[in-house]
């Protein structure tokens, strides 16, 4: 690969955490950024560069909208911070909230719009087919929630441009998440970073059990599915139900293992990024999964949608109103797409329902058991690119069964895959934290040692091109 091919941004192939590239270059970044860690506004500036570097690699000409998006939301903080007329202090917010989904809403939403108006009206649009900026959807609701915390005077506008684009633009997590708040972040801006053994430790430690997340379990468990999502009448009941559930692990250990390796790469560049999941499938009901789930994507709905719509203020009705509300658009923010929309409507309709009956009392195995086939239940809906695809794959459930034995047989190398990754999912979390605190306090040839086997093990498990990330398309 000459060096000129490494800045040049390839429109079929992304740079992706959990590929080789992305390790060459993340090796060179870090080896430059323990020159300059300890100086604020040279390590600033570094980052920055390196997150622009890392969004052109990923959008090409399109990283621009990022440029846009800083600049305009920047200058509107600036002009929030200057005013206190309640009726401009509104204006600017909504100026602010309008320029961000209307850049979101025309890359996304814009072929749905037009597709929905054909049917509905007979018109004759040409759908429109744009690239989507990958990332958009986090950096604009990020942005959003700086513009409101400072309308509401929870934090001040950075007076530093630079400051407010290392913000948007810090590479761990500028594409999937996590969603982070300005009030958690511009404080570690200011702060040199403590790179001290146990924080790198800690974050090779995130980095190697993302990749075992992604690159072992959910690619593996993700071929599979592919299969049977992508020609769903070849297959029977017993293997549909095998790769519905093994989507709900699939898409679990995918964004979760980015996750781990957005919050690993920033402890190795001394910062903290939130957590994004806790445990969601051991949760044994329907909130206790929303607590547990993209958090960092919970917690941005609950504040700056659900309680603004009026949250548990009001009769029971105008709650329920409220939850279906946001988990609609919660969906829609998945994907221009009817069955994200259905996806969030039945989230809505459950938490509404556990908000009704939550008081009933009911042994905690049950409500697991109810909640993991529900949420299962609707990751079809998610998974499937239309109704037709996923009414079929639920219809083939009742098919083939006679067959069972000689299809989990055949299958045998991937019910262990779906029994190991469902295993690690509900194992009590102290193995997890155990095996980090073991990781840590090991020697760094140790450590190497295992990441360089994690590595062989990716090579030699995988049987197709390096795949994104799940989140990527939304």
């Amino acid at each position: 690969m000459s060096i000129l091919r490494l800045f040049a941004h390839d429109p079929e192939s992304p740079l992706l955490f959990n590929s080789g590239t992305f390790f060459l270059c993340f090796t060179l970044f870090i080896a430059g950024y323990a020159l300059v860690v300890s100086r604020a506004r040279a390590r600033v500036a570094y980052l920055l560069l390196f997150g622009a570097f890392y969004y052109y690699k990923c959008n090409g000409i399109f990283a621009l909208t990022l440029v846009a998006i800083t600049v305009i939301d920047f200058g509107l903080a600036r002009l929030l911070g200057r005013c206190d007329e309640p009726r401009w202090r509104k204006l600017i917010v909504v100026a602010s909230v309008t320029a961000n989904l209307g850049a979101l809403g025309f890359f996304k939403y814009s072929g749905f719009f037009l597709e929905n108006l054909n049917w509905a009206l007979g018109t004759r649009f040409e759908p429109l087919h744009l690239f989507l900026p990958i990332g958009i959807s986090f950096h604009t609701f990020q942005s959003i929630s700086y513009l409101v915390d400072v309308y509401r005077r929870e934090i001040e506008p950075t007076d530093s441009l630079v400051d407010y684009a290392f913000f948007l633009s810090f590479f761990p997590q500028i594409v999937a998440g996590p969603i982070v708040r300005a009030g958690e972040f511009f404080p570690q801006i200011k702060r040199t970073p403590e790179l001290t053994r146990e924080t790198m430790a800690f974050g090779l430690f995130r980095i190697v059990r993302g990749l075992v997340k992604k690159a072992v379990l959910a690619d593996f468990i993700g071929v599979y599915c592919d299969l049977v999502f992508g020609q769903p009448a070849s297959y029977g009941g017993p293997e549909t139900l095998l790769a519905i559930y093994g989507y709900t692990l699939q898409i679990y250990f995918d964004f979760s293992g980015y996750s781990d390796m957005a919050v690993g790469m920033a402890a190795i560049t001394g910062f903290h990024m939130p957590e994004n999941f806790d445990a969601p499938y051991r949760a044994t009901n329907i909130t206790a999964f929303w607590q547990r789930w993209h958090m960092s994507l919970s917690k941005w709905l609950r504040d700056y949608l659900y309680i603004p719509l009026g949250g548990n203020r009001g009769s029971k009705i105008m709650r329920y109103r409220n939850l279906m509300l946001t988990m609609l658009l919660g969906g829609l923010w998945h994907g221009a797409s009817w069955t994200f929309v259905l996806w969030g409507a039945l989230h809505g309709a459950a938490l509404s329902i556990h908000k009704a009956w939550g008081s009933t009392k009911m042994p905690a195995f049950i409500g697991w058991l109810l909640t993991i086939h529900f949420v299962a239940f609707t990751w079809v809906f998610f998974r499937a690119t239309d109704f037709a695809g996923a009414l079929s794959v639920l219809a083939q459930l009742g098919e083939g069964w006679q067959h069972a034995a000689a299809v989990l047989a055949a299958r045998s190398d991937l019910v262990i895959a779906v029994a190991i990754g469902a295993a690690l999912c509900v194992a009590a979390p102290r193995w997890s934290a155990t095996l980090e605190q073991l990781f840590v306090r090991t020697p760094i040839y140790a450590r190497a040692g295992a990441l360089l086997v994690v590595i062989q093990i990716i090579v030699q498990l995988q049987l197709r091109d390096v795949q994104p990330f799940i989140y990527f398309q939304f």
